[in-house]
């Protein structure tokens, strides 16, 4: 029995653990296979969604911008368990300095790391920055990047390969079948980013309260990304047809019976509506980073069923936006990598 380690960046959503968490549930479920998870933050939200308990939890002292620092709590947490669990391959998704301090003291573990195509090529970072990731995320015994565009073999990589966006595998097989429901997914969190990503994420929450009353044939869900956003959106006069979800829901929940979703230009969410042929409009939000990065998504993509609107659009054009959506023909538009990511962990 293989033993599998997941460390997973806990934020500022859930990005870096959707298809981590994947994979290893799949491994567990599919190839008999020994899991364990670690987050924090939004990310130990999602796995307690998913049924995971008795979840240790980072301190601000234990992370920075770029992830938990090896030296602090989590830090020990981290290397205790792997002293504990011996696992045989670890999984990383956005720490790469812990990458690095496994590497350093635990040398014989084969280590996996996943990455977006920014990850290792972005013209839109800073030269120096990049190098500093690169030279850290190399460290790793096989790099899988996925997402909207296939990247180029790079020589500081001794492995690295180049998929298709890895998704929740429950969505894979799952059938959309519309329903008058409208959801609007705010996203994983906006706890310790920007200001930026959390007025954007209120902006969303705040046309779609207010575009509901021109669209009275149908429910508008907005799923909040964290508390903060589900009480300032709660204070806001909306109309009946509103419901807020204060905590994260399942995909199947919103994806089973939507007839639109309205989201940020996120590489893992556009990933899902394609596959599953969902009419969706996106918008780029938050910093001009993620705005480049999210504007590359859609480009990327470029497909009928999902488009890029504007955050300052008026109501009613939005409204007419929404209604045209909804009647685009549904098809799947893109093929996950999942099983491709499977079948190199399996070999490694």
């Amino acid at each position: 029995m293989k033993r599998i380690l997941g460390i997973f960046r806990g934020f500022p959503g859930l990005g870096r653990v959707v298809a981590g968490v994947s994979l290893l549930e799949t491994l567990r479920d599919n190839y008999d296979c020994d899991v364990r998870v670690i987050s924090y933050l939004q990310g130990n939200k999602y796995l307690e969604s998913r049924g995971y308990v008795n979840l240790p939890e980072a301190t601000p002292m234990d992370f920075c911008s770029i992830g938990l620092l090896p030296t602090n709590k989590m830090g020990v947490y981290i290397h205790d368990t792997i002293r504990g669990f011996m696992p045989d391959v670890i999984l990383i998704d956005g720490e790469p300095l812990i990458l690095q301090s496994i590497k350093i003291s635990h040398p014989s573990i084969k280590i996996i790391t996943l990455l977006n195509p920014a990850d290792v090529n972005n013209s839109h970072n800073d030269k120096e920055a990049m190098d500093y990731f690169n030279a850290l995320y190399s460290l790793s015994d096989l790099a899988i990047v996925h997402g909207l565009r296939l990247i180029e073999k790079d020589q500081r990589y001794k492995n690295l390969i180049s998929i298709n966006t890895i998704i929740r595998h429950e969505i894979i097989s799952m059938k959309n079948i519309p329903n008058k429901n409208i959801y609007c997914v705010l996203g994983g969190g906006t706890v310790n980013v920007a200001h930026q990503f959390e007025d954007s994420t209120l902006k969303i929450g705040e046309l779609c309260q207010n575009v509901a009353s021109l669209l009275p044939d149908y429910t508008m869900h907005i799923i909040c990304s964290s508390q903060n956003v589900y009480n300032a959106l709660k204070e806001n006069n909306y109309p009946e047809n509103v419901i807020l979800h204060e905590g994260i829901l399942s995909a199947q929940k919103y994806y089973n019976d939507a007839s639109l979703v309205i989201t940020r230009s996120g590489r893992n969410t556009l990933s899902e509506l394609a596959v599953l042929g969902i009419p969706a409009i996106t918008f780029v939000s938050g910093c001009s980073y993620r705005k480049v990065e999210q504007s590359n998504n859609i480009h990327d993509l470029n497909i009928p069923t999902i488009v890029l609107a504007n955050l300052e659009i008026a109501t009613e054009e939005f409204a007419e936006l929404c209604v045209k959506m909804i009647g685009e023909e549904r098809a799947c538009h893109f093929q996950c990598g999942n099983d491709e990511a499977i079948k190199h962990i399996m070999q490694i």
